[in-house]
């Protein structure tokens, strides 16, 4: 087990994996999880609100990551499943896994502590690929931001009195050159809090919906080789990352600019100090993967907007301390509210805080909160406008409802249909992970399989799919959905449609939830499923596919995820397919998928059907670009896609 316990905190000793280009750090602490305790690979995250692991849901084949531990929850006497779903959760562009919760027991120096997590069940990419960890312990910058199904484990430290209240700190100290550090949870090392120091106060990022629990700060200027690039911005320290991420027009400017030559220094301006970084920094050899032996800058854009996110590359260099305000709701329980960062240049090593804060860290206990805090939205937005997004409830002019929910960029929810069949039906897509300007709306991309998730009576139209593509505008001050709709019809349904391909355009308003009725469903996953869809499939002017099918609980429908090459780059995608086809005597296997594309700008939908006897995937791409309401009839481009599989590609090719 590598954590102590000491009278003042806990300590878990932490190593650093080899340094891979996926944007994740490669720090990690070993705990031991369930009963008898299994050792697994943990990143100590502040940038995420979740506590996870792989696990041994995944099948062989999936899940596959440098690291390669999961933990088995057959094997853990204390293991238990707290629900019977399973979800996808999001990293935003960095990717998407399925997840199942459950709870069990984290092993501190043979003492148990129980705990909530989230069970990876599958994910994929070339980013969880090169992990050097199988999980992580989420440190998100408030108890008031954690998801709902999984511990904050700090906190439940100090509830079980594992902790001193007034002590309410989770302090870094990596040594790159040893390749050796600890994460200490309730305790500091004072002799480390001197010299050249930095403190960066939380603030809220509020500019997209579903991340308020990294933790932020406001940045006065983003400055590379003397170019002042961005003002008043915000910045965030993930010790759960790597590289610079962020704002995709800044790091697409920041890359330029490095091409250029001339080994620009990067600085970051606070209103209370400054970092700066050489290129002997930011430029790093990568240790292994797909780019190893290569020197490669670290900047990659990730979609988010006016942000400047960081981890080990500034972590490596600096004694760190994230620094909570506890508030005490009863004897013995606390809840914790963020209060800022603190960085310290370590003594060997580059002295990258090149301009001190005036206030001065005191390594003293902390008084406790009584009563209630209330947390509130920066006073620049606390009265401004909620950012464009699809969750909610939306119903359109032929009186069909969808109620979504989005994680990251992920959606997820059920439709009611009153045009034809009734019943509740699963829709999956993506919105655009860049938030548009005021003027310019938001690309949503949804999927829809028409097998009812209901018990009711089948139809012709069980067999069909909808792929729909559009935007999503604020007019008026009401939030308007307009898609263009493609409902791909693989049998005839007598005195309603032939076989086919149909085009409308759905307009939706928001309403209220409980106008509707309507909860959000997500189709549980059986089994793999032998589909005659899964493999590698090539069309022309370089697009991709590469797809999964599982089948859900009772074969209702088929979950497609996978990923989507494109002219652009490679992406993650999901949706439905029929996989009662071929036993419905259909001569057409129908087909919906959804992705987001790289820029993180744009949306794609994609909707067709697939030859059973010819093995030819026929889809329709619908790839909608933000626009200003009054360009929305130039939103949405459209083409043909004539898919084959790869020589050699079998029917069950992942």
């Amino acid at each position: 087990m590598d954590s102590q316990q000491w009278s003042d905190g806990v300590t878990f000793t932490m190593q650093r994996g080899p340094f891979q280009n996926n944007g994740a750090t490669p720090w990690y602490t070993r705990v031991q999880v369930g009963t008898p305790g299994q050792s697994l690979k943990v990143s100590m995250d502040t940038g995420t609100n979740i506590t996870w692991i792989t696990s041994s849901l995944c099948s062989p084949d999936r899940c596959q990551h440098f690291s390669a531990g999961r933990f088995d929850h057959q094997a853990s006497s204390t293991f238990t499943f707290t629900d019977c779903l399973q979800r996808p959760y999001s990293f935003g562009p960095w990717g998407t896994m399925q997840v199942e919760s459950g709870s069990d027991v984290l092993t501190l120096n043979n003492t148990p502590l129980p705990i909530q997590l989230l069970l990876a069940a599958d994910y994929t990419g070339t980013q969880f690929r090169q992990l050097d960890w199988d999980g992580g312990m989420g440190l998100p910058s408030s108890s008031a931001y954690v998801d709902g199904k999984s511990s904050f484990v700090f906190q439940a430290l100090m509830n079980a009195g594992k902790i001193d209240p007034h002590q309410p700190f989770v302090a870094f100290d990596w040594d790159p050159a040893s390749r050796r550090g600890v994460c200490q949870m309730g305790a500091v090392d004072a002799a480390k809090t001197r010299g050249p120091h930095l403190f960066l106060p939380w603030s809220l990022y509020s500019k997209v919906r579903g991340v308020e629990y990294i933790w932020s700060t406001p940045l006065a200027s983003y400055t590379v080789g003397g170019d002042v690039l961005a003002r008043n911005i915000t910045f965030a320290l993930d010790s759960g990352s790597s590289q610079f991420k962020g704002d995709d027009r800044l790091m697409r400017q920041t890359l330029e600019r490095i091409a250029q030559g001339g080994s620009p220094t990067v600085v970051l301006g606070f209103a209370d100090g400054e970092i700066t970084l050489g290129a002997d920094l930011y430029n790093v050899l990568i240790e292994d993967g797909p780019d190893k032996g290569k020197t490669l800058p670290q900047f990659e854009p990730l979609g988010l907007t006016d942000l400047v996110l960081v981890g080990s590359l500034v972590m490596e260099y600096c004694y760190t301390v994230y620094e909570y305000r506890v508030v005490q709701c009863r004897a013995g329980t606390y809840s914790l509210a963020p209060v800022g960062i603190w960085l310290f240049n370590r003594p060997q090593g580059p002295q990258i805080i090149s301009r001190s804060s005036s206030r001065r860290f005191e390594a003293k206990p902390r008084t406790l909160v009584s009563g209630k805090l209330v947390l509130r939205p920066p006073l620049a937005t606390a009265h401004t406008a909620p950012p464009l997004c699809a969750a909610g409830t939306w119903k359109n002019d032929y009186g069909s409802a969808m109620t979504l929910t989005v994680t990251g960029n992920v959606i997820t929810g059920s439709y009611q249909s009153s045009t034809g069949s009734t019943g509740r039906y699963a829709v999956t897509g993506y919105q655009a992970s860049t938030s548009p300007s005021r003027e310019k709306g938001l690309p949503v991309a949804l999927a829809i399989d028409w097998h009812s998730l209901d018990e009711q009576q089948a139809d012709p139209s069980w067999h069909w799919v909808s792929g729909l593509c559009g935007q999503l505008h604020r007019i008026a001050g009401e939030d308007r959905l307009n898609l263009s709709h493609v409902l791909i019809a693989t049998g005839d349904f007598p005195d309603l449609a032939k076989q086919g391909a149909y085009l409308d355009k759905l307009s939706y308003r928001r309403v209220a939830d409980e106008a509707i009725g309507l909860r959000p469903i997500t189709p549980t996953l059986a089994s793999e499923h032998d589909n005659r869809l899964n493999g590698t499939w090539m069309a022309a002017q370089g697009y991709n596919l590469k797809l999964h099918v599982r089948a859900s609980s009772q074969h209702a429908l088929g979950c497609v995820s996978g990923t989507l090459t494109t002219p652009t780059g490679r992406v993650e995608v999901s949706g439905f397919t029929d996989i009662n086809a071929n036993s419905g005597g259909l001569s057409r296997q129908s087909v919906s998928l959804a992705a987001p594309q790289k820029s993180g700008e744009a949306v794609l939908a994609l909707a067709g059907s697939l030859d059973l006897q010819v093995d030819e995937l026929t889809l329709l791409a619908l790839l909608t670009s933000s626009t200003t309401a009054s360009q929305r009839y130039v939103q949405t481009q459209v083409q043909s896609l004539m898919f084959r599989r790869t020589l050699g590609a079998g029917a069950n090719e992942i």
